[in-house]
């Protein structure tokens, strides 16, 4: 496993709460960061940093407009 931090933002993408993830790839500490943010409805965005390196940002809104488009395509695909 890889430590991997995980900063949940507010809207001024000041850090408001830390997690530690052990994740095996970077993909799954972005899976695990979307899901924190998911649970949390007051917070904007989650940075997932791998000691210095930053792996990824998720920002809410850009989450559900993939969330949308994904289930767009899925009902299209399935007519």
């Amino acid at each position: 496993m890889v430590g991997y931090r995980c900063y949940i933002l507010d809207a001024e993408d000041h850090i408001v709460q830390a997690h530690d993830l052990d994740c095996e790839t970077d993909a799954q500490a972005a899976s695990s960061a979307e899901g924190l943010l998911a649970r949390d409805p007051y917070h904007r965005a989650v940075e997932v940093w791998r000691a210095t390196r930053r792996v990824a940002k998720l920002e809410r809104d850009a989450m559900q407009r993939l969330r949308l488009a994904r289930r767009v395509q899925a009902a299209g695909s399935a007519n």
